[in-house]
């Protein structure tokens, strides 16, 4: 469990970390108003590239775990998401081309505007949860580490002038494709994954069974990048790049929160299979555990704002500073919902969890619209905190309601 724990916080150090610590370079190089244009169209792609995503990262590992055995059965199903996601490129790309355009200062540069494409293709075949699923996590941080690094030092090297963000995420881009290609070259070699195709009728059934997870997840990507791309359409892109400062540290923290779920994950799936009991004393534990850690984790953002800040950026730093503050709570509020959300998923209580997403999606994009027509960043900043705490709590009231699920019972 500990060596997937680190290869995952591998993975996402590079995936997420390396970006964060290139803002005072893109910042330097680009200035702030381009960088927020670049949030901007980072969250659109992140929020579109969700449709792609679907449920797989996190039901295909957990179905390449049962089908362990079973090669071609393996073969047979990462080749339905495949297809699958070759299918669900279509209508993402149109979304992408019509959201765009609620963006003119992107929509008008055609080179920028070109280049979201070239990223939101890279993003439709992430060969991660594979890797998961087959237990070669390993595997899958040597391969990533390696071309993520090489996209750093390309970055560095060539994208150098002020006008260069608009060939940004084509560099971004071609990497990521590169990832894919290079991870599924490993699987025919070594892992004897036979690709094949598969009538629509399977792909309809996988996407039918994993239709509410993706709603699900639809909902926590919402959450994750509704800020920024409200924000401008009430703001200009250079308060915007002031938010995005802030926001990305936070976005670290719950990043923190999905590095622990894929450590523990694939034991708590053995554990749960097993005894209930047994499941609800470790998921206690893992509250308990989220509770001080990240609640550490708060008061750190809160007495260092400054300082953390000064880090990424040398401009606005009051203001970024103060959105941090506004924002401290939510990796903690976030976090305190997972074991409540990991009881969900391995009792199938699918029901329970989409309710609570969905009526969470309703009130993140009515309140981040209404809140910040009205207060602009502030106004979002309180849509974003009302919405996780209602997500945590609901989360939590239901599984208290279930006497075989209520993990803060010590009476399992």
């Amino acid at each position: 469990m500990i060596k997937n724990i680190l290869l995952s916080f591998g993975i996402n150090f590079i995936n997420f970390l390396f970006p964060v610590i290139l803002i005072p370079y893109y910042i330097n190089v680009f200035g702030i108003t381009n960088y927020g244009l670049i949030a901007i169209s980072l969250s659109l792609i992140n929020y579109i590239s969700v449709i792609n995503d679907y449920s797989w990262n996190s039901l295909g590992p957990v179905k390449i775990n049962k089908l362990q055995s079973d090669r071609l059965a393996i073969s047979y199903y990462i080749s339905t998401v495949v297809n699958s996601k070759i299918i669900l490129s279509i209508p993402s790309f149109l979304l992408l081309f019509g959201f765009v355009h609620f963006y003119s200062e992107i929509s008008n540069n055609s080179l920028f505007f070109t280049s979201l494409f070239v990223m939101l293709f890279s993003r439709t075949q992430n060969t991660h949860w594979i890797f998961i699923g087959l237990n070669k996590i390993n595997i899958y941080f040597i391969i990533n580490s390696i071309f993520k690094i090489s996209c750093l030092i390309v970055i560095l090297l060539f994208v150098k002038s002020k006008d260069s963000f608009q060939i940004l995420f084509f560099v971004l881009g071609i990497f990521d494709c590169l990832i894919f290609l290079v991870s599924f070259l490993y699987l025919l070699i070594k892992e004897d994954f036979i690709y094949s195709k598969t009538s629509f009728k399977d792909i309809y059934s996988e996407l039918q069974l994993g239709f509410k997870m993706f709603l699900t997840n639809l909902t926590i990507c919402s959450i994750l990048n509704s800020g920024t791309l409200i924000l401008g359409l009430f703001v200009n892109s250079k308060t915007v790049g002031i938010y995005s400062i802030a926001e990305k540290i936070i976005m670290l923290g719950k990043h923190g929160i999905g590095v622990l779920f894929q450590g523990v994950f694939p034991k708590i799936c053995k554990i749960g299979v097993k005894s209930i009991s047994e499941l609800n004393h470790y998921l206690r534990g893992i509250f308990k555990t989220y509770f001080v850690l990240f609640s550490l984790g708060t008061l750190l953002l809160i007495a260092f704002s400054e300082q953390i800040i000064s880090i990424l950026s040398n401009v606005f730093t009051y203001e970024s500073s103060r959105y941090l503050i506004m924002l401290s709570p939510i990796p903690l509020i976030a976090a305190l919902n997972q074991p409540a959300y990991i009881a969900l998923i391995l009792n199938d209580k699918k029901n329970i969890y989409f309710s609570g997403y969905f009526i969470g999606l309703v009130i993140n994009v009515s309140l981040s619209f209404l809140l910040s027509y009205l207060f602009k960043v502030e106004g979002m900043i309180t849509a974003l905190i009302i919405t996780e705490l209602f997500i945590t709590l609901f989360l939590n009231y239901k599984v208290q309601l279930d006497k075989k699920l209520n993990f803060f019972s010590k009476n399992d």
